[in-house]
């Protein structure tokens, strides 16, 4: 198989490249942002200046009684140091308000600028960028008369070069900023994707161990909900495989084991009629009807082994009809008459009068109490007695129950009754069977809408409990 990178590598990655190019978009757009906003404020701090200015300038051009400038005092005016201002009156001739700061090249720029920008009414403030790639911040400011009449303008100029090397410091260290949290990120990552892939890692082993046949392994269920809610559920599927091959192979051994005395039986009787039984009718009648009872018995066991292995999920299909209960138990009871006295038992029988249909799947009500009656006949001594009854158990319910005289349950044993292949180890009762009947009968029993339990009797003896709906929706 082709070696790919495992799924650390790809989130360590993920998160690393997620978190650098975040920082890195987070920074730039922060940049130039603040460069913006510092440009904005030197602008308007320089049309402020620029105001100032022109109504000195104004102020001293009258005071001079003429257009004859003498200059400007602007010592009381906050300047910038790097700033140049000048004025410039209708002639394009320049004056300096800073004095010995205008040098040759500013003035020339000065003067073109004001012939660019040329300024009637009110302020201009613009950013530049000269041809070296340096910037200035250019602004100016028309002088009037007392007249209104426009005889000038100032002019100030301040380089920024200095804000660019802010904003390329301040970039350079958010570079380091960015290196550094993603280099932290990158080991808290890794710490994180570490402890997630060793969960992964035992999720993994564990479906590995249950591929390969072995059900044992267990994960711990620990870590965030979605791992701890994972490891239950692997935990739990691992379980039921376990459970299922207990079951099957418990069943396996069970069948074999209650397939072989029946098949021998059926076996004799075939080849007993082949040796010449068949001439003796009474002989071959008797083969006969053993070997029919023994088909029969085949067939439920082949019954309940299909119940069983239903999967808990799918719901049990059942053809419900309304039933007259005595008649019903009348009728079982005559089924099971024979084999009680054979057994030297009593077998009672007693309905409550007036009791009402029963909505229900005959064929699969007449199994639960046939496994009942059959265990309650294995179970009970010789000279015992078993007492089949019918009564009204509320508006709603019928209760049937079949009370032996046997030696009781074992309380622990009551726990487990309903276990498949569940047989106990009571000395009374001697095993037999698959212990799938009365698994089966509660199954049957709680698909009706009913319910079945067991209990030990007061006067002595096992009591089953069957209770059935009147009518079912």
């Amino acid at each position: 198989m082709k070696k790919t990178p495992g799924i650390r590598t790809y989130l360590i990655l993920s998160h690393g490249l997620l978190l650098t190019i975040s920082l890195v978009a987070i920074g730039f757009i922060w940049s130039h942002s603040e460069y913006q906003v510092v440009t904005q404020e030197l602008q308007k701090l320089m049309s402020e200046r620029a105001t100032l200015l022109s109504n000195i300038v104004a102020h001293e051009l009258a005071e001079s009684r003429g257009l004859e400038f003498r200059g400007v005092d602007s010592t009381h005016i906050p300047l910038e140091r790097d700033m140049t201002a000048v004025y410039i009156d209708l002639t394009g001739f320049p004056y300096e308000l800073t004095p010995g700061s205008v040098s040759s090249q500013d003035a020339e720029l000065l003067l073109e600028l004001n012939s660019k920008y040329h300024v009637s009414h009110g302020n201009i403030t613009t950013l530049l960028v000269m041809d070296n790639g340096s910037s200035s911040v250019y602004a100016a400011s028309p002088v009037f008369d007392s007249q209104a009449q426009q005889v000038g303008t100032v002019c100030l100029l301040l380089p920024i070069g200095y804000l660019d090397g802010y904003i390329t410091r301040l970039r350079w260290l958010l570079a380091g900023v960015v290196i550094v949290v993603t280099l932290l990120s990158v080991g808290v990552s890794t710490l994180l994707t570490n402890y997630f892939s060793r969960h992964f890692s035992r999720a993994q082993e564990l479906a590995a161990t249950v591929a390969n046949g072995d059900y044992h392994l267990r994960i711990p269920e620990s870590g965030p909900d979605e791992l701890r809610n994972l490891s239950h559920y692997l935990n739990h599927m691992a379980e039921e495989l376990q459970e299922q091959l207990k079951m099957r192979q418990t069943l396996l051994a069970n069948v074999a084991h209650e397939l072989a005395r029946p098949l021998a039986g059926l076996q004799l009787g075939i080849e007993s009629l082949r040796k010449g039984a068949v001439r003796d009718p009474d002989l071959s009648d008797e083969l006969l009807v053993n070997m029919q009872q023994t088909v029969q018995r085949l067939s439920s066991l082949v019954d309940d082994i299909t119940l069983s292995a239903l999967p808990k999920t799918k719901p049990l299909e059942l053809h419900r009809q309304l039933i007259d209960v005595e008649p019903f138990l009348k009728g079982l009871s005559t089924r099971f008459l024979p084999l009680a006295e054979a057994r030297g038992l009593r077998l009672e029988v007693r309905v409550e009068a007036g009791l009402p249909p029963i909505n229900i799947d005959e064929k699969r009500v007449h199994q639960i109490v046939g496994n009942l009656m059959d265990n309650a006949i294995k179970f009970t001594p010789h000279d015992g007695v078993i007492r089949l009854s019918a009564e009204r158990a509320g508006e709603h319910q019928v209760l049937i129950a079949i009370h032996d005289s046997g030696s009781g349950i074992d309380p622990k044993e009551l726990e487990n009754i309903f276990e498949p292949f569940y047989q106990g180890d009571i000395g009374r009762r001697v095993k037999q069977g698959m212990g799938l009947g009365l698994a089966i009968a509660h199954q049957l029993a709680v698909a009706h809408g009913g319910d079945l339990f067991l209990k030990n009797h007061q006067d002595g003896g096992v009591i089953a409990v069957l209770t059935l709906p009147i009518d079912f929706p």
